[in-house]
């Protein structure tokens, strides 16, 4: 009943507590749900199984498919990506070898300055990643 591995992101840990006004009303044990997020709307307490699906009720409205574009589906979102990364590294590569070639760089400086055009390339292509890693893969609220 309860698919931990859907909604276990850190985010939405649920915590089942007796609340125990309603217990001593109704003579018997009555849980209430809450959520790690702090966001979960209070209702009234009941049974464990309402418990647990009060929970998942409030965990399938945050947890959402993703953000991307309805038209462009996530392979294609994918190989934009890949495309920008690999030309973010070639044009750091290309401008590390005007530059060497503008400085007249020979031997272990020309080396240098390629192997630092491939790093810089390599760390831009990371900081896309992680700059439009919400509008490719799905998220999480």
């Amino acid at each position: 009943m309860l698919d931990r591995f859907a909604i276990d992101d850190g985010r939405h840990l649920l915590e089942i507590v007796i609340d125990e006004d309603a217990s001593a009303a109704a003579g018997e044990a009555r849980y209430r749900a809450d959520c790690s997020c702090g966001r979960m709307p209070h209702r009234p307490a009941g049974a464990r199984d309402q418990a647990l699906a009060t929970h998942i009720a409030h965990v399938n409205t945050r947890i959402g498919p993703s953000k991307g574009p309805d038209w462009l589906p996530l392979g294609a979102r994918l190989a934009l990506l890949f495309l920008g990364c690999m030309a973010l590294w070639a044009g750091s590569f290309v401008g590390a070898l005007e530059l060497a070639d503008a400085m007249h760089l020979t031997g272990s400086g020309a080396a240098g300055a390629r192997v630092g055009g491939v790093l810089t390339g390599f760390a831009a292509a990371g900081c896309l990643m992680v700059a439009v890693r919400r509008y490719i893969a799905p998220t999480r609220a």
